[in-house]
């Protein structure tokens, strides 16, 4: 049949919200129902407790550790000695003590060394002797630094003769070094045989100890002798680090 012979179809409204006594005491314009809040429905709903955290429990770091050798500057340390306030790697020494001056060559070198007199050469050919004489001859050197030196060793004056020959190639430094260090082989003349000396010296070398060192394309040759006229010879121990020494510090130098 159609709706029309029954009419409009009936309105449904929706149930009104049960007020609580205490909205009687409202004004008249809060009462109004649909001004007034739905509930929450998460309002029912319980939050459970957190657990508690645990107990603070102290780092391995933060125990005293008497075998440890690093020491907090400013802050803490962990094992591999990190400082965990400004987040910098320490080893326990302030930056200047850890830092050791750099060695001087009269530090290194034998008590009392002086520099007494030296030159430069070009043409090391030339002011060599024997097979050392040859060999520079075929493979030239860069330069020559010869100088005489005095000193003390075992509390007896001594003298220096000393080489700086720069070469072309660390090969070719090897090469000289082989031969000048071989027996009978002849060396690079020393400033006194060619008449180069100063008040004091010796009119020729003494028997000495020797050494050489390679740095490189740098081969340096040390004697040290005793100049006080007295017993002199190749095999003192004394004389041979000495020597030693000497040509350490000249080899490192610029």
């Amino acid at each position: 049949m159609p709706r029309s012979t029954w009419g409009p179809a009936p309105t449904v409204s929706k149930p009104l919200p049960i007020l609580p006594s205490w909205c009687d005491e409202l004004p008249s314009v809060l009462r109004r129902r649909d001004l007034l809040p739905w509930p929450n429905p998460m309002s029912s709903i319980r939050t459970s407790r957190l657990p508690s955290s645990p107990p603070w429990q102290p780092r391995p770091w933060d125990r005293h550790d008497p075998s440890r050798s690093t020491r907090p500057l400013h802050g803490r340390l962990d094992p591999r000695g990190r400082d965990h306030r400004d987040g910098l790697w320490r080893s326990g020494l302030a930056p200047d003590a850890r830092k050791s001056p750099a060695p001087t060559a009269q530090s290194l070198a034998p008590a009392g060394y002086v520099l007494k007199v030296s030159d430069v050469i070009s043409d090391c050919a030339s002011h060599a002797r024997g097979r050392v004489k040859v060999s520079f001859a075929t493979l030239p050197c860069v330069k020559a630094t010869r100088s005489l030196a005095t000193g003390q060793i075992s509390g007896r004056p001594a003298l220096f003769v000393v080489s700086r020959i720069q070469m072309v190639s660390a090969e070719a430094a090897a090469s000289i070094k082989q031969v000048l260090d071989g027996s009978e082989t002849g060396n690079l003349n020393d400033l006194l045989r060619e008449g180069k000396t100063f008040p004091g010296a010796p009119h020729q070398m003494p028997i000495s100890g020797y050494t050489s060192v390679q740095t490189g394309t740098v081969v340096t040759v040390v004697e040290a002798g005793f100049s006080d006229g007295g017993p002199s010879a190749s095999t003192d121990a004394a004389l041979r680090a000495s020597a030693a020494q000497v040509a350490s510090t000249v080899s490192a130098q610029k």
